[in-house]
């Protein structure tokens, strides 16, 4: 009869921790962040993003994930690391000093753990021998994927010249 009065008790607490597993995870769902925190959480990380690029340093490919994929003008789809981010730079940077103009407010569709940005910018590539500059306008189109240690990363981007 003890038995059995240990075993009910042991049944009745595994009963209640397999409940409150599942309201926690209730619970959870319910705290998914809003459409509005999320914008405001993504347009920082593009200010982030900018406020570092300007500095014409490679600090801003830390903005992307170790791998993630982009299609530029007139070239097929790739998938890059920042290992090769940081390689196409280097080239650009020996040639040009780069200066950003301008860039325009971003716009963000969000979503739970993914969120597009697009923004206009305006920066001129000066070349460092015959200091002839190129303008290089457009738009910035970038996908920003939640990590698992709740920071966000660059996982795709594109860009459309005007």
């Amino acid at each position: 009869m003890k038995n059995l009065k240990s075993l009910s008790l042991l049944m009745v607490i595994l009963f209640c921790i397999l409940i409150g597993c599942k309201i926690d995870k209730k619970t959870e769902l319910v705290s998914k962040t809003s459409d509005s925190e999320l914008t405001a959480l993504i347009t920082k990380q593009v200010d982030s993003l900018y406020s570092v690029y300007e500095r014409f340093d490679y600090d801003w490919i830390e903005f992307y994930a170790d791998n993630y994929t982009a299609i530029y003008p007139d070239s097929p789809i790739q998938h890059l690391t920042k290992d090769s981010l940081i390689i196409q730079w280097e080239k650009i940077y020996a040639k040009y000093d780069v200066k950003l103009i301008h860039r325009g407010r971003p716009t963000i569709i969000p979503s739970e753990d993914m969120a597009i940005s697009y923004n206009t910018f305006n920066e001129i590539f000066i070349n460092k021998e015959s200091a002839d500059t190129i303008k290089n306008v457009g738009t910035y189109i970038v996908n920003w994927k939640r990590q698992s240690d709740n920071s966000w990363k660059i996982v795709f981007e594109t860009l459309q010249n005007h």
